[in-house]
């Protein structure tokens, strides 16, 4: 079974540009006129907020078991979880996976989460 998403968390501003490190292209913020427009690539399995996901792949829903829920179902599943959707997505198992997380500065500790795997 492959191995669990590697982590990892900026020490900057949550809003920072976020790179597929796999082909480098900009999945948040490379829209010059709404820089809150997601652009995910194909590495992309997921983007997220702590209050909802903006992106979700089928690669990750088969990989979280989300396949054929309404989003109403998926937020309750990432809820139940008590770490939330930050622990939600750390349960990802896909091979060579990558997970980049950001908080706001305290006291807000407000996370996005970009979650990237080399595609088959």
């Amino acid at each position: 079974m492959p191995q669990l998403i590697q982590r990892t968390e900026l020490k900057s501003f949550y809003y920072t540009p976020v790179h597929c490190p796999f082909c480098g292209e900009r999945v948040m913020g490379a829209d010059p006129v709404d820089e809150t427009r997601i652009t995910a690539c194909p590495h992309t399995l997921f983007i997220a907020h702590d209050t909802a996901f903006e992106y979700r792949s089928t690669r990750l829903d088969a990989n979280l078991q989300l396949e054929g829920l309404s989003e109403r179902e998926v937020e309750a599943r990432w809820r139940a979880d008590k770490q939330g959707i930050d622990g939600f997505t750390d349960k990802v198992r896909l091979a060579d996976a990558i997970k980049v997380a950001a908080y706001a500065p305290a006291p807000s500790a407000y996370g996005s989460y970009y979650g990237f795997a080399p595609t088959e």
